[in-house]
């Protein structure tokens, strides 16, 4: 991630942010039941910025990466207590995985998470975004809860306690430096 800042989202990011998401979410494209209208819905991950904190990962001038961070209160789906911080929609660009763009969007959210006194951050995903659940794990997130199936793939809800999240960075951290 040498040349790439994370940064919060503006009104410019708009159509980037959702091509992101639809490239990111595309290797998915056999796995899900009706994919048009699945995809169409991930190619509106910008419109989330009105009810949260959406970052992006920008890199040599282009969007490489976003992720959203619902702060205690916000809206949200009923699967995630009302207390909670909740991450959403982690997309990296397929051509730019590998860098550390992940890492450092789950840093911001936790970072917004401590910063708005939640005493959890959740998250939903499903076995079938390994790179995903893995980062998720090694940061000490635990599966709590089996979730119905979204368009025919299982997921689960995940959750890390406040007082684990200064842990969690500090395995981004040393995650990132190990990669130098």
């Amino acid at each position: 991630m040498a040349s790439c800042t994370i940064r919060p989202f503006q009104a410019r990011d708009r159509e980037g942010v959702n091509a992101v998401a639809r490239a990111a979410f595309g290797q998915y494209s056999k796995d899900y039941q009706d994919w048009p209208s699945f995809i169409d819905g991930i190619g509106r991950m910008a419109d989330l910025a009105q009810s949260g904190d959406l970052f992006v990962a920008e890199c040599a001038g282009a969007l490489a990466g976003a992720v959203v961070h619902l702060p205690p209160g916000a809206p949200r789906s009923a699967i995630f207590p009302d207390g909670w911080s909740v991450i959403r929609m982690l997309v990296v660009a397929p051509d730019a995985r590998g860098g550390g763009i992940g890492r450092g969007l789950v840093a911001a959210c936790l970072r917004a998470a401590h910063r708005a006194g939640a005493p959890a951050i959740g998250l939903h995903t499903s076995p079938i975004m390994g790179s995903a659940l893995r980062l998720y794990e090694a940061l000490g997130f635990a599966r709590d809860q089996d979730l119905p199936p979204i368009r025919g793939v299982p997921y689960g809800r995940y959750v890390l306690p406040a007082a684990e999240f200064d842990t969690a960075l500090a395995r981004l951290e040393a995650m990132a430096a190990a990669r130098l």
